[in-house]
């Protein structure tokens, strides 16, 4: 099945979003970052899902928060811990209402990020110990999981972006969790999970730490149970449309060939006409 995220246009309430997409055909919706919290944000969700028959699936930074942060399972930081595990919590409750059965979350990141910075450059002084990041992380992430099989609802992991940007800021230090297939490897020796494979993301990692991105897809291929698409420079996460000949869509394809059952979501920003051309490309892949 091929989801489009709601954070492919711009739109301040995930109603407007929704409404955009059935007048364009789409009816399978991941809900994800980019719109606010607003008070009837469940009724539009749940009456616009009945009224046309939608299909959701839910990512990382959905259900919005009245007062804005970066959701990381793994920070030191206790507010910001403490608030990430109370978000799942929340959109464990929304997506049980709306019999929703699908949840993404991002791995986590070992630096205090706000939420301008989410997706840009990063500048933070704080940075947290290894250690107890990583065991903060595998714990709340333990936790949603549990709570989420009480719903009936499968939980994913997906790997994070390491930009060439990021990595020049840090002193060619690597401060996210999973970018490349070593260090999802390392935390499938912490924490058993499904993999949210965004071959953008990976695509990015790669360039930055000067691995061979096509031998990266091809060593991950057994464990992808989920894809998340969109193109860019490889120089950073730029969610750009898809181009038929760019190293993402051959990792499209490769992994398609590789395992057509899997559901893939689409990411790309800009306008409907573009989204509607990538989704296109993404229907013929593998015909």
């Amino acid at each position: 099945m091929i989801y489009v995220s709601s954070a492919c246009i711009a739109k301040k309430k995930i109603g407007e979003v929704i409404d955009t997409y059935v007048q364009n055909g789409i009816k399978e919706i991941e809900l994800s970052g980019g719109t606010q919290y607003y008070p009837d944000i469940e009724r539009d969700l749940s009456e616009k899902q009945k009224k046309y028959g939608l299909q959701y699936a839910c990512h990382a930074y959905f259900p919005p928060a009245q007062e804005d942060f970066v959701v990381n399972l793994a920070s030191c930081n206790d507010k910001i811990y403490d608030q990430s595990r109370e978000h799942y919590r929340r959109c464990i409750g929304l997506l049980t209402r709306l019999g929703c059965e699908t949840l993404s979350v991002h791995a986590g990141f070992l630096v205090e990020i706000n939420s301008e910075e989410i997706g840009k450059s990063i500048n933070s002084a704080i940075v947290y110990d290894k250690r107890e990041a990583y065991d903060r992380f595998c714990s709340a992430y333990k936790e949603l999981v549990a709570e989420a099989q009480k719903a009936n609802i499968r939980v994913y992991l997906e790997n994070n972006v390491l930009s060439a940007k990021n990595f020049r800021n840090f002193g060619q230090e690597n401060y996210f969790m999973m970018t490349d297939w070593q260090s999802i490897c390392e935390m499938r020796e912490k924490l058993d999970f499904n993999l949210l494979l965004d071959i953008g993301h990976l695509y990015v990692s790669s360039r930055t730490l000067n691995l061979d991105y096509k031998h990266q897809v091809q060593m991950l291929q057994d464990q992808v149970e989920w894809i998340h698409v969109s193109d860019n420079d490889g120089i950073a996460d730029q969610h750009l449309p898809l181009k038929e000949d760019s190293y993402i869509v051959w990792a499209l394809r490769y992994l398609k060939y590789k395992r057509p059952e899997i559901n893939l979501t689409l990411e790309t920003t800009g306008n409907v006409q573009g989204i509607l051309s990538s989704y296109r490309i993404v229907q013929n892949v593998g015909k």
